[in-house]
């Protein structure tokens, strides 16, 4: 905008910063965020990303820190998905990619499943269940409880 009639000068001075902006994630969520706010959950915990949705939705974004923890949970995200059969017919990353790629995003939604799915999955990460266990909730534990 080159000249506001309504007398938005000010976005001139920001037009630099607006420009300089990167798409760090995206996900498809299936709700209408209405807020999003960087909190901790816990005192002395690790922040996240806190987000609520018009149909009730409370979702948590929590930051990896190590690129070991991101490889670990984005193959255990594969062998979850690839673990069930799909109950709608579409599959699980066709549907998180709704409207454009996953980026930058690792679901959790997958759940925990019972025994016989955990050591399914912990086969195919090369990890025993134990060992997969202690990282999910040693996730939990920096950020939630």
């Amino acid at each position: 905008m080159d000249e506001d009639p309504a007398g938005g000068d000010h976005l001139l001075h920001e037009r630099a910063y607006l420009r300089n902006t990167e798409l760090q994630a995206h996900f498809y969520p299936q709700d209408i965020p209405t807020s999003i706010t960087k909190t901790q959950l816990v005192p002395g915990g690790k922040e996240a990303l806190v987000w609520t949705g018009l149909q009730g939705t409370i979702g948590v974004l929590v930051p990896f820190v190590s690129r070991e923890d991101v490889d670990f949970f984005h193959t255990v995200e594969g062998s979850l998905r690839n673990e069930e059969p799909p109950l709608a017919g579409r599959e699980h990353l066709v549907y998180r990619s709704y409207y454009v790629p996953v980026k930058g995003v690792i679901d959790g939604d997958g759940g925990e499943g019972g025994e016989g799915r955990r050591e399914r999955v912990a086969g195919k990460v090369d990890k025993g269940v134990r060992e997969v266990e202690r990282k999910i909730a040693d996730i939990r534990s920096r950020v939630a409880y």
